[in-house]
């Protein structure tokens, strides 16, 4: 009789074990889908903003004012829905804002305007400024040079585009403060621009030098051997 009732209380006793650990599995569980999958969250209304901006690339002046830097700038994506000469239209309002990134200079004239919306065709783009382009322009030829070129790869960042022609108030011009001619299209430019520094951020305090490689220093064109477009 003693020998069932200590068999009863084993088993028991073995059934209390086999709950608790049910539902601590059970508590494991529960908590594990819990546990968030991401700690890096963003409210609905931060990400409504960034669905509804376009990223674009601009050129400004380095504050030596020999060689262009690259922006990034967000704008409207509507704009960009518009089609290729309404985003490229908004470039050069954009370009001509001036930078936001510390460290650069605007490179286009104050009061400068554009008279007309960007026309695309044959994947040249037609800008037309005001005399102000040519008017305020403080002149000599290395900063003409960042001023044409400038515009040139802002615009050859789209797809759409290879050339840039740069109209005076509606005509073509050659005699840009008699250092450039503006009676030809120019094509992307990459010898005047600054590969030693990276995209500057508006909401950067200052531009950060990217570490070079062997790639990128390759790539790197002197002063002495770079070939200019414009002579």
């Amino acid at each position: 009789m003693k020998r069932m009732k200590v068999i009863a209380v084993m088993m028991i006793l073995a059934l209390l074990m086999c709950s608790c650990g049910a539902n601590k599995d059970a508590e494991a569980a529960g908590e594990e889908d819990l546990t968030p999958t991401s700690s890096l969250t963003i409210d609905e209304e931060e990400a409504a903003v960034l669905n509804e901006k376009v990223p674009v690339i601009l050129y400004f002046s380095d504050e030596e004012q020999t060689k262009l830097v690259k922006e990034i700038r967000y704008v409207d994506i509507k704009e960009a829905k518009k089609g290729a000469e309404a985003l490229a239209s908004v470039t050069v309002k954009e370009l001509i804002a001036g930078p936001k990134a510390n460290g650069l200079k605007p490179v286009i004239a104050e009061g400068t305007s554009l008279r007309a919306p960007v026309v695309i065709e044959n994947r040249v783009a037609t800008v037309d400024f005001t005399k102000e382009f040519i008017d305020n322009h403080p002149g000599g030829k290395g900063l003409a040079e960042l001023t044409v070129y400038s515009v040139a790869n802002s615009l050859t960042e789209l797809k759409e585009i290879e050339r840039v022609k740069i109209l005076i108030g509606g005509k073509s011009t050659k005699n840009f403060k008699d250092k450039v001619t503006l009676d030809s299209d120019f094509p992307r430019n990459d010898a005047v621009v600054n590969k030693e520094v990276g995209l500057a951020l508006p909401e950067d305090a200052a531009l950060a030098p990217v570490i070079g490689d062997e790639e990128t220093d390759a790539a790197q064109i002197s002063d002495e051997d770079a070939e200019d477009p414009l002579e």
